[in-house]
């Protein structure tokens, strides 16, 4: 019983190494380094140990494990570094690696390579996997051609149950998702979807057209079909995977739920570095001058809409060194309306992200930001008044903070939903640095608002 449960599969998976581990080990240049209890570690957990080294010493590290295993690990990190450390390997060793990939890992990672890199792998790999790269390597990475596995699993219409079993059975294992069964005619045309469990609890005699599900086809897409679009899809109709089809309705592939995945987080971790001037694709592991080509031009745009701001406050130096207490209360109404401003569109760029603007619903939206607005500033403007009273024991104050609060939240709520429908209707990315507008429409609004009120209101008294 004892070694049973020591070879159990999750027992083994106890037994690997963890991040910290590796990096000691690294340190050490990996004296006392089991290579058995390496080869059960994680892809994911190597992966992200490998990410923090050069590429030669990705590369060297690479040969302590197995062809397969190098080809898990790879598949895990970042195309572009996956590519940089296969072109660095042995001819034979690199190809070897892309056969055992699969068919949409393999054509995420060449892509990335030199085009003299490219050809030559090409030349070296199974003429049948190559061909199926190169089909891969015509479509765009972000469209659902780009995106999915041309491995799937299919059944003949006129198969009975009994003989779709035996078919199944000679699968080949590289197939990634056995569980869904696309159903075809003699033309390779599309037709609809079974499922394995569907299979078991048939009667063998019966016909797989008799137990298919034909609905599939109102979601298949074509290849051209954006893949947030493909991630959209399946999240709403609630599928394990979306099959891609030709104009003809042949079937060329599908995208599975792991690929949907990577797209999602793709997609908000793009969204989200956007939204505030950072490249879609940086990561903390990017060499400096990356991060500064990505970063600079917006940081000079935030430079300049930033003076603009200095510049209104400028206007009012006489009206502020009259009274004080309006140069405390600046930020309060920057902050205030900055941060109402945020709301507003973090709730609008996750909108427009999952399609949940139909056409018509801009007026709609826009009209109910307005009232948010208004209704969020009267509320917070009732208590900031009151503080600014306290404070500044001037219930004239307190009136200008009031109105200040008030104005500021309505424009700042309405900006929010209109810079990102705007930057859509250009053809823009809505996430592109919308903060980074808003952030500054903010600022300069709440400010002029608030120092022209405590010009009005206070100097005269």
């Amino acid at each position: 019983m004892p070694d049973l449960i020591q070879d159990h599969p999750i027992a083994q998976q106890l037994d690997q190494y963890t991040f910290e581990e590796l990096n000691q080990l690294f340190e050490s240049h990996f004296e006392g380094l089991d290579l058995e209890k390496l080869a059960r570690t994680s892809p994911y957990e190597i992966s992200l140990f490998l990410e923090r080294l050069t590429v030669d010493e990705q590369r060297t590290f690479l040969r302590l494990v197995s062809e397969k295993n190098a080809s898990n690990i790879l598949a895990e990190m970042d195309p572009e570094n996956s590519a940089e450390v296969l072109s660095a390997m042995r001819e034979f060793r690199a190809a070897r690696i892309l056969e055992l990939l699969e068919a949409d890992d393999a054509a995420d990672l060449i892509s990335k390579l030199d085009e003299s890199d490219r050809i030559r792998l090409l030349g070296k790999i199974n003429p049948n996997k190559a061909f199926v790269l190169r089909k891969l390597l015509r479509y765009d990475p972000n469209t659902a051609g780009g995106v999915m596995t041309p491995e799937v699993a299919t059944l003949q219409e006129n198969f009975t149950i009994q003989e779709a079993l035996d078919y199944i059975r000679k699968t080949p294992k590289k197939i990634e998702n056995l569980y869904n069964l696309y159903v075809l005619d003699p033309n390779n045309r599309l037709l609809g979807l079974t499922t394995l469990k569907n299979l078991i609890f048939s009667e063998p005699q019966k016909k797989v057209r008799d137990i298919m599900n034909t609905q599939i086809q109102s979601i298949a897409c074509l290849p051209e079909t954006d893949k947030v679009t493909v991630a959209n899809t399946m999240a709403e109709y609630n599928v394990m995977d979306i099959p891609v089809v030709d104009e003809q309705n042949r079937l060329l592939g599908c995208v599975t739920h792991d690929d949907v995945l990577d797209i999602v987080q793709e997609a908000a971790t793009a969204d989200l570095q956007q939204l505030h001037g950072a490249g879609a694709d940086e990561s903390i592991h990017d060499p400096v001058w990356y991060s500064l080509k990505k970063r600079n031009p917006w940081l000079f745009i935030n430079l300049l809409l930033a003076s603009l701001s200095a510049y209104v406050i400028s206007l009012f130096n006489a009206s502020i060194e009259k009274a004080s207490w309006m140069a405390a209360f600046m930020t309060v109404i920057a902050n205030l309306g900055g941060n109402t401003g945020a709301q507003t569109l973090a709730v609008f760029i996750r909108g427009l992200a999952l399609g949940e603007f139909q056409k018509g619903d801009s007026w709609i939206v826009c009209r109910k930001e307005l009232l948010k607005g208004l209704l969020n500033g009267i509320l917070i403007g009732i208590f900031g008044g009151i503080i600014a009273i306290i404070m500044t024991h001037y219930w004239l104050m307190g009136i200008v903070v009031f109105l200040s609060m008030i104005l500021t939240m309505i424009l700042s709520s309405l900006m929010a939903a209109v810079i990102p429908l705007v930057l859509r209707h250009f053809h823009f990315d809505p996430a592109q640095s919308s903060y980074i507008f808003l952030t500054a429409f903010t600022d300069i609004a709440g400010l002029f608002i608030f120092l022209k009120l405590g010009t009005c209101f206070l100097l005269p008294y």
